[in-house]
C-alpha cells in the first residue's frame, strides 16, 4: 500500500490529477479482509483523500480470484482449470495460476497475471460473488460508487 498512499498524496498536494474514481488493490495476503480494509481506511485518512475511493481486497491473493472461474478461465485460455480451495499459504495461488496458464499451453510471463484481463472479462460474476465474499465485497462497493455518481 506504499505505492497506493504515495499516489493519494500526490493528488492532494497537487501533483496528479483526480479521477472521478480511484481504485486501490491490495492483498488481505493472510491477514484477513476486515484486517486489511482497516488498514487500508487508515491509510486514506492519513493521506487526506476525500474522493470516492473502491478497495479491491482479494482475500487471501488476487491471484485466486483469476483462479474462480473455471468457465471464463477456458474461454480465455483455451482450457479449464481446478477451482482453488480456500487457503492461506504464501504463493499457493500463484503456483496454481502458473500451472494452470502453463498447462493451456501458454508460457506465463509475469506468473499468469497477463491472461487477467480476459479471464477477467469473461467471468460469471454475479455466481462469482456467491462464492468469494473478497470479491463479493469489491463488487458491491464498486457499485454503489457508481450508483453515486449517478445521484450527483
Amino acid at each position: 500500500m506504499v505505492e497506493a498512499r504515495r499516489f493519494l498524496r500526490d493528488i492532494v498536494r497537487g501533483r496528479h490529477r483526480s479521477s472521478d474514481l480511484v481504485v486501490v488493490g491490495t492483498d488481505a495476503n493472510c491477514v484477513g479482509l476486515r484486517q486489511r480494509r482497516r488498514e487500508m481506511d487508515d491509510m486514506v485518512a492519513d493521506t487526506g483523500y476525500d474522493g470516492v475511493l473502491v478497495a479491491a481486497i482479494p482475500d487471501p491473493h488476487v491471484e485466486r480470484w483469476m483462479l474462480l472461474d473455471g468457465k471464463a478461465f477456458k474461454g480465455a485460455l483455451g482450457k479449464g482449470c481446478p477451482a482453488p480451495d480456500k487457503k492461506c499459504e504464501s504463493d499457493r495461488y500463484k503456483q496454481q495460476l502458473k500451472a494452470c496458464v502453463r498447462d493451456a499451453g501458454r508460457q506465463p510471463v509475469i506468473g499468469g497475471m497477463e491472461c487477467a484481463a480476459a479471464i477477467a472479462a469473461s467471468m460469471d460474476l454475479s455466481a462469482l460473488e456467491r462464492q468469494d465474499d473478497s470479491l463479493a465485497q469489491f463488487l458491491s462497493d464498486y457499485r454503489r460508487a457508481l450508483a453515486s455518481f449517478s445521484r450527483r
